[in-house]
């Protein structure tokens, strides 16, 4: 119980009608291709990008994308720094600490970076693997256009899928209707019970 830990009847709720959607200030590509082209999409995307265009955040749905992504990289010369969890807490506050820092502007990484980190340097998110869910993406999407960033930035996905494209479509009726992401509950008024 919060009790436990503070005053509840000093908590103040907030409230907005953005929650769950995607800001509207951030552009999003989607970029349909065959699994084959994605990597010589990507290198073409970061090789054209200039070292002033601010920070990226490169999403793999799985650790070992990460990992196989960042030797790719490697051999390219760009130098990234990978996030992931199967590496210690340790590290990842370390690596993640460094990518603040700009020490290096190229993260790749899974969902592990998509919430709870201040991202405000970030100004492209590659979702180089499509998201499984609506949440994901929105998360992932967050990392950019935030409060304290000096530039809107963008997101490019990559949609590869048969079944990213319904996910696709969902997103850009909610953006072009400017309304929450489907199955998304926006209501933040009404706490849900804790059962006890």
């Amino acid at each position: 119980r919060l009790g436990k830990f503070t005053d509840v009847s000093r908590v103040i709720t907030l409230a907005t009608q953005s929650l769950h959607r995607l800001p509207p200030h951030v552009p999003q590509k989607f970029v349909r291709l065959k699994g084959r082209d994605k990597l010589p999409e990507l290198l073409q995307l970061l090789k054209g990008r200039p070292a002033s265009a601010g920070a990226v955040l490169i999403f793999c749905n799985s650790a070992s994308t990460v990992n196989w992504l960042g030797y790719i990289l490697d051999d390219h010369k760009i130098k990234h720094l990978r996030l992931q969890g199967q590496m210690s807490a340790a590290a990842r506050a370390g690596i993640f600490a460094s990518f603040q820092k700009g020490d290096v502007s190229v993260l790749v990484c899974t969902d592990l970076a998509s919430r709870g980190l201040d991202t405000s340097s970030v100004q492209l998110v590659v979702n180089y693997d499509f998201p499984n869910t609506l949440q994901d993406y929105l998360h992932r999407t967050g990392r950019v256009g935030r409060v304290g960033s000096s530039a809107a930035g963008a997101v490019v996905s990559f949609v590869t899928h048969r079944w990213d494209v319904d996910l696709v479509r969902k997103i850009e009726t909610a953006a072009r209707k400017r309304m929450s992401l489907p199955g998304m509950d926006s209501s933040i008024n009404n706490p849900p019970s804790t059962g006890g």
